[in-house]
């Protein structure tokens, strides 16, 4: 690991002109200094004095032509460096965003939903009447047929639920209402026929026939009505929206 450091901090540059001063100290001392001082002021051949810095520099020249190839590479490979760590500092920003984003979204559902807990909480004490009218109404037929007065209750009551309750609740008082008035139609379009005593026979077990299946007809229409009345039907449509905490939502 010291070694590959070592490398790439490595000046070839400055190892190119040591290496050339090296070299040329070299060759003055090994060919002499007044020798070669000698030879290239004579006037020799143009052709051997070609010769001989041809022969003087091509080891330069290699030296110098490793030195920047290796200088390139060692650029090449910071700049490579530098882009993992740009990318690591990317990723690394990336995540830390995710994580502000999750953390953002995990607030506003938050806030969503303590929100719809206290518009729920401020809602309880207006459903929680309409639900105990709804009992009332009930209880105040316990008995006793369904009449006009009847249905224009349950449509009030309907009415007033659409404000504090959302479609199903007021839809469902709508159905209500409508069997009833659907119930007095029919109820004053097919009455009972009164018994008359001076019959006898199967003319008078004709007229109690009649009664009973007219009974029969009217008892579908109350029966599905007191149905919407009963306790695990009531609580089942109104536990939804009777139902609420005042502690803050927390999700997870």
């Amino acid at each position: 690991m010291a070694f590959r450091d070592t490398w790439k901090r490595m000046n070839w540059l400055a190892v190119a002109g040591i290496a050339t001063a090296l070299y040329v100290i070299a060759v003055g001392y090994t060919l002499g200094w007044s020798r070669t001082w000698s030879f290239l002021t004579t006037e020799p051949d143009l052709n051997e004095v070609g010769d001989f810095l041809a022969g003087l520099l091509a080891p330069l020249a290699l030296v110098w032509l490793i030195a920047a190839v290796l200088t390139q590479r060692q650029e090449l490979n910071e700049t490579r460096d530098q882009f993992v760590e740009n990318q690591k500092v990317v990723d690394a920003q990336l995540k830390t965003i995710n994580a502000q984003n999750a953390l953002l979204s995990l607030q506003h559902n938050q806030s969503v939903e303590n929100a719809k807990q206290a518009y729920r909480l401020s809602l309880f004490d207006k459903r929680f009447a309409i639900y105990q009218s709804f009992i009332k109404f009930d209880e105040a037929h316990t008995g006793k047929d369904y009449r006009d007065e009847s249905y224009w209750a349950m449509t009030n009551l309907a009415q007033e639920s659409g404000f504090v309750f959302d479609r199903s609740i007021e839809e469902w008082f709508e159905a209500i209402a409508q069997q009833i008035h659907d119930y007095i139609q029919f109820k004053s379009l097919n009455p009972h026929k009164n018994l008359n005593f001076s019959l006898l026979g199967e003319e008078r077990d004709a007229f109690d026939e009649y009664n009973r299946n007219l009974e029969k007809q009217y008892a579908e229409y109350t029966g599905w009505i007191k149905e919407q009345f009963l306790p695990e039907v009531r609580i089942g449509k109104f536990w939804h929206f009777l139902h609420v905490s005042d502690q803050p939502y927390i999700e997870g």
